[in-house]
């Protein structure tokens, strides 16, 4: 199969292709657009949680006692 194929199988499935073996998935092709749009979601949905830090814990001032020793 031709890389033009799979573009083409791709570009009108909307999907992605996942190339598997004995131990499971080895690859996975997709757009490039589907891609970022992924990586962006994770990155904001990181940035939430980041973000969900309770009030008391932001203005709460660390002790010599909080330390792991």
């Amino acid at each position: 199969m031709e890389l033009k194929e799979i573009q083409k199988i791709i570009e009108e499935e909307g999907g992605k292709i996942v190339l598997a073996q004995e131990n499971g998935p080895t690859l996975i092709i997709m757009k490039l657009e589907d891609y970022r749009n992924k990586k962006e979601t994770k990155a904001e949905s990181k940035n939430e949680q980041i973000s969900k830090v309770p009030r008391e814990l932001e203005t709460e001032t660390l002790k010599i006692d909080d330390l792991p020793f």
